[in-house]
């Protein structure tokens, strides 16, 4: 009976230096912040960072000021790096709409801001995308010969301008989860509401 009594003092005594080990190995580093503000800077993305708020309901996570991507925005766009990019996968699309449906070439966005710190319009129980940079309101487009193609104008539009921008709210669909147009109700009546989720609703 000597025998188990030894291996089962040997076994222990294993199972208490792992132990021992295991207590003394350093705490794992945190995983590492993600490359999204690299990432835009290697895209060639004209984009710096900005003081947004790093705590509360209205913090953003990984703030970039983005004046340019490949069209120009005036204000330049503070934002969360997740919604840029968002935008960077979606840019290409809005200007072939563009050349499909004007035969002309985008130059600039017409936005109304991502980033504020409020309630969800017409539900005041629940923060807004907004409050943490994961929406934009896009007003509009400037053309390559400086015309304005924009929502409020032109929604209803049956010409060429009117389908462009439905067009570009049908494509939108396939890169946000919310796509609120002015068929969803009256406050987005000179707007396309663009978000992240988490839920989802295409008004295109």
């Amino acid at each position: 009976m000597a025998a188990p009594r030894s291996l089962g003092r040997l076994v222990t005594a294993a199972l208490l230096a792992l132990l021992a080990a295991c207590a003394r190995e350093p705490p794992r580093p945190p995983p590492p912040v993600s490359g999204c503000f690299d990432a835009l800077r290697a895209a060639g993305l004209r984009v710096e960072r900005w003081e947004a708020p790093g705590t509360g309901a209205c913090r953003v996570d990984e703030p970039v000021r983005l004046a340019r991507s490949g069209l120009a925005l005036d204000p330049p766009l503070e934002t969360s790096c997740s919604l840029a990019r968002a935008w960077l996968r979606f840019e290409p699309e809005v200007r072939a709409i563009a050349r499909r449906e004007l035969g002309a070439e985008p130059r600039g966005i017409v936005h109304m801001g991502s980033h504020a710190c409020r309630r969800m319009t017409g539900n005041a129980g629940r923060a807004s995308l907004h409050a943490r940079a994961l929406a934009l309101d896009l007003a509009g487009f400037e053309l390559a010969d400086g015309t304005r193609v924009t929502v409020l104008e032109h929604w209803h539009d049956r010409g060429p301008r009117g389908r462009f921008l439905r067009a570009v709210a049908k494509a939108a669909c396939r890169h946000f989860p919310m796509v609120l147009t002015p068929r969803s109700d009256r406050f987005h009546r000179d707007h396309l509401h663009l978000d992240l989720g988490p839920f989802a609703r295409c008004d295109a």
